[in-house]
């Protein structure tokens, strides 16, 4: 009988000290590591380097909305199946930090093994505008995904010509009927990963499609899971607290006062996201001093 072990992928860009603390929090002999540093961060060297910690050979250059957002995930996936099998493959941030123990997270994707918590919704979603299909609908050249106020205006006035003149739009029929949109921090199977390989190399078209897509990495995994026999085993839920409702930034970036609500959130949660070591160093502290204590109690 196999072991049951997990493997983290972790998809970092800065503050190696707190990716640090995340790892040595994280690290159990059920666990391994896969990470991608971001290619522009040259922060790897002073991420700790062992046995069960892999880095991605060749890293990209990672932007908000691009299809190196999809890439970098992938080249993870690929690391992985240069090693050894893992029941479950939790995809993370270098801004995560766990709000549960080992023990606890062990115990309970053993006891629900072989289900896929990925949290989707079919689209079109009716709230949002043109049901989210101008992500996909929609041409995009490199240079008009970007996070800067004047690109966001230019590309906001593109998307609204495209979307109002149906023969200016992309044909999708090398995407499935069915497109799934969700968040890209999952934790599915080892089976499915490598389903998800395996439909990447066979199906280059659909991945070729991506590449000019906006924040198109909410919809490429999803849509890949939830039109194979692993959409039966899917809960959509991913057991990660993140706060998209306060602000200022979206998701908002944890604090102290954040502290209570965290907590609160008991069981339901097992990861949290995001925290910044640069903004307070005390919730990170706090948080991980409660798993430590539980791991020497």
């Amino acid at each position: 009988m196999e072991s049951f072990k997990m493997a983290y992928v972790i998809l970092c860009h800065k503050n190696p000290e707190q990716i640090n603390m995340l790892i040595d929090n994280l690290t159990n002999d059920s666990v391994e590591f896969f990470i991608h540093v971001d290619q522009k961060s040259g922060i790897e060297a002073d991420i700790t380097h062992r046995n069960d910690i892999h880095f991605v050979k060749e890293p990209i250059d990672v932007r908000w909305g691009h299809y190196s957002q999809i890439e970098c995930i992938l080249k993870c996936f690929a690391l992985i199946k240069e090693h050894e099998k893992f029941s479950y493959i939790h995809i993370i941030s270098g801004q995560d930090l766990p709000l549960a123990s080992n023990e606890v997270i062990l115990d309970f994707f053993k006891k629900n093994q072989g289900d896929e918590f990925v949290k989707y919704l079919q689209l079109p979603n009716a709230s949002e505008t043109w049901g989210c299909y101008e992500r996909v609908s929609v041409y995009y050249p490199r240079f008009l995904i970007s996070r800067t106020r004047r690109m966001a205006a230019i590309r906001m006035r593109y998307i609204k010509l495209v979307m109002n003149a149906p023969f200016l739009q992309r044909r999708l029929g090398v995407l499935p009927k069915l497109l799934y949109k969700g968040s890209n921090w999952m934790s599915i199977t080892g089976e499915c990963m490598e389903y998800i390989m395996e439909f990447t190399s066979t199906s280059p078209e659909y991945v070729r499609f991506f590449k000019n897509t906006l924040c198109g990495d909410e919809i490429f995994f999803h849509t890949i899971i939830l039109n194979s026999a692993f959409k039966d085993n899917v809960r959509s839920e991913i057991k990660r607290y993140t706060d998209w409702e306060t602000g200022p930034d979206f998701p908002r970036t944890l604090t102290i006062e954040d502290y209570d609500r965290i907590t609160s959130s008991g069981t339901e949660c097992f990861w949290g996201r995001k925290f910044d070591l640069d903004i307070d160093r005390t919730i990170v502290q706090e948080l991980l001093d409660i798993n430590i204590k539980v791991k020497t109690s």
